[in-house]
């Protein structure tokens, strides 16, 4: 066995970041309303959310470099363990929802890809609503 320790890349971690936040959901559904007037708005949203978000991380990442709690840590110094505790609660909860919505996300364009046009809303599992089909396949997507 090596003791090679390997470290992730900028790049790796640029895009690991961009498809999990933005693009892996939104990249397909956003072409597939506005198609090629949507490369403005990727762009747009580069600019305004990411670059700031990514400058935000990075001045924490740096002025707690030595702590290893996380999200958490940064809050405990800067607001209290109260208020630390009541936002990694609200940070850790709020992608429970995001993987749920991404995941359901994904069966639309899934659905364009194998019959050419959006046919979820014809789906049902067991004599459920569509909405409820998609919403358990979602839910089985989030779990893998």
């Amino acid at each position: 066995m090596s003791n090679e320790i390997k470290k992730m890349g900028l790049i790796s971690l640029i895009l690991m970041i961009f498809t999990s936040v933005f693009g892996f959901a939104n990249g397909p559904i956003g072409f597939y309303r506005m198609g090629y007037s949507a490369i403005p708005w990727y762009i747009g949203a580069g600019i305004f959310f990411f670059i700031p978000f990514a400058l935000m991380m990075a001045e924490y990442g740096a002025a707690y470099r030595k702590e290893k709690g996380g999200i958490y840590s940064w809050m405990n110094d800067s607001i209290g363990p109260r208020y630390a505790f009541i936002v990694t609660f609200m940070w850790f909860t709020s992608y429970v929802i995001w993987m749920v919505g991404t995941a359901s996300k994904v069966w639309i364009p899934f659905s364009i890809f194998l019959f050419g046009e959006d046919k979820t809303q014809t789906w049902s599992i067991l004599g459920l609503s569509p909405t409820k089909t998609v919403g358990i396949l979602a839910s089985f997507g989030w779990l893998s």
